[in-house]
This record gives C-alpha cells, sequence and structure tokens, in this order.
C-alpha cells in the first residue's frame, strides 16, 4: 500500500513545484509598480536558472537515455549475430553404455561478488550460478526427462581433485547422515535423510571427464557478452566427445541498481530471461542435466 501511494504523491510535488514557479513568472511580470528593466532583469534570472538548472540536466540524462539504447541494441544484435555463428549443443560420439559416474577434469569455482560485477572476468558467467559443490550434487541428485519421456538416472558418483590440494583426489557420492526425515506425504513414513559425501581416493574411476574454457575475445566483453565452452572427454582415448559453446548476454549491462548486486547472475533471473539472454538456454543445472543426458546417450529435452 505505502509503495502505490509514493508515485501519486511525487506527482502531486512535481505538480505543486510547477504551480510555484509559473505563479512566481505570473506575480513578477504583472507588478507594475517594478519597471520593466527590475522584471525582465529577474524574469531573465529565473530563465537562466531553469536552462541551467532544469533543461541543461534533462538534455543531458535523454542524451545518455539515447546512448544506453543505441549501446544496448548493438549489444543484442552483436550477441544473436555470435550466437547464430555457433552456438548449441554437439555430440560427436555417442555413449554406448550408461555411464555411473563422471570426472570434473576442471572444476569451477564458485565466482566472488567482484567477479560477478566485473565486466571483463574472464570466468564462466553461463555456468556461474551452478559453480559451487550444491550445484555439482545435481549429478547426483537429479534425474532428467529425454524428448521421448525417458528418465535419465542421475549418477552413482563424481571425482574430482581438491580446489586447494591437487594431489588429493576425491569421490563424492550420496550417503545417509544418520538422520530421518519426512516422506512425501503426510501419510508416508519417514525416511533417512541422504547428503553427498566425500572419500579421498588414489585412481579415477570414470571413463568420462567433463571440462570447460572461457572463450571470450575483449570485443565480446566490451558488449557484456560471454562466450565459454563445456567439453566431455573420454579419459581413455583423449577424444572429445561432445561439446557445449554458449554464450551470454548480461542485459543491465553491469548495473547494480535495484538489487542487481552480482550482474552476471541476475541477468538470467525473471521470467524467460534464462532463454532470451543465454544461447542455449540455461535454466536450473543445465549444466548438469546436458551431462547426464550425454553420458546416458539420450536425447537431451528442450527447454
Amino acid at each position: 500500500m505505502g509503495y502505490e501511494l509514493i508515485p501519486t504523491v511525487w506527482n502531486f510535488f512535481v505538480v505543486l513545484n510547477w504551480t510555484f514557479w509559473i505563479g512566481l513568472v505570473v506575480f513578477i511580470a504583472t507588478r507594475k509598480k517594478w519597471s520593466w528593466v527590475v522584471r525582465g532583469s529577474i524574469l531573465g534570472a529565473i530563465a537562466v536558472f531553469f536552462i541551467f538548472w532544469v533543461f541543461v540536466p534533462l538534455h543531458e540524462e535523454k542524451v545518455l537515455k539515447d546512448e544506453k539504447r543505441v549501446y544496448g541494441q548493438a549489444a543484442y544484435d552483436y550477441f544473436h549475430k555470435k550466437c547464430a555463428e555457433d552456438s548449441g549443443r554437439f555430440v560427436y560420439k555417442p555413449v554406448l553404455e550408461p555411464q555411473d559416474s563422471v570426472y570434473m577434469m576442471k572444476p569451477r569455482k564458485a565466482a566472488t561478488r567482484e567477479e560477478l560485477q566485473d565486466q571483463f572476468w574472464l570466468g564462466d558467467p553461463y555456468g556461474a550460478s551452478s559453480t559451487d559443490m550444491t550445484g555439482k550434487h545435481a549429478l547426483l541428485k537429479e534425474s532428467i526427462s529425454g524428448e521421448d519421456g525417458t528418465k535419465i538416472p542421475a549418477l552413482n558418483f563424481f571425482e574430482t581433485h581438491d580446489f586447494e590440494n591437487p594431489d588429493k583426489l576425491w569421490r563424492y557420492s550420496l550417503k545417509p547422515t544418520g538422520r530421518m526425515i519426512a516422506g512425501r506425504t503426510s501419510e508416508a513414513p519417514k525416511v533417512p535423510e541422504i547428503e553427498p559425501g566425500r572419500d579421498l581416493i588414489e585412481f579415477i574411476q570414470s571413463r568420462y571427464g567433463y571440462s570447460w574454457d572461457d572463450l571470450s575475445t575483449r570485443e565480446d566483453r566490451q558488449y557484456w557478452v560471454a562466450k565459454s565452452r563445456l567439453q566431455i572427454v573420454d579419459l581413455i582415448t583423449k577424444e572429445v566427445i561432445a561439446e557445449r559453446i554458449d554464450y551470454v548476454i548480461e542485459d543491465g549491462f553491469g548495473s547494480t541498481e535495484n538489487f542487481r548486486s552480482t550482474p552476471w547472475i541476475s541477468t538470467g533471473i525473471g521470467d524467460t530471461r534464462w532463454k532470451t539472454n543465454y544461447c542455449p538456454p540455461n535454466n536450473s543445472s543445465t549444466d548438469y542435466r546436458w551431462i547426464l543426458s550425454v553420458l546416458n546417450n539420450v536425447q537431451f529435452g528442450k527447454e
């Protein structure tokens, strides 16, 4: 209710302000006791005030808005051109047998607030919201449906080297916590709670691994466009069996207004912007659902 009154109150003060200035001009112009020189000087001073303190700022604001509009149109034209050139999901060699694990060859660290505000940050904005371990656990917790409705199972485990100590190799899998939690319905009995846990291992057992690279050019980032690549590799033959080439455009162009404290993530929030600002479209956990579809040789579902 309070927010709804703000425009009304603001409009009231705008009308009151203009009424005051118009009334002042009429008052001065009709003061016959004052000479025309005095009245002209005062009215001239008021005119100068409006020119330099009202109309000039308004003109500069209009010019700035026009520049932003032209820049925004050029940025989206550039983004759409790049998307049409080479973006997409490509499978070069199908996986013949469903896999139960994957090796993270180049784990993506969670981006910092400063990085997500940096126009030229050489990270992966396409997957910035899912680069922490919670996002990676989607490989274990989620399953997806192929285009024919086939359910694609999640993995039993994934393997990755330690961020801080690359000599350590971890295997992550779902483990019971020892607690019981409510079932999916009020009548259902409680079930054991499971959460991702890890074990220290010596050797990689996964047949396939995945990695990512930032492919952005300086020109890309000048338009707040980022390009990255996600590849799935056969660890035995070293072949790239599948890859996704993707682009994202930051539609606020770095603005931190209206609670956009992390622009590279904020660009995909709300409505269908996960479709319009990303190519291919990037909805929740898209990276991991695509990886699961490749490792199970199932057609990736339409967004």
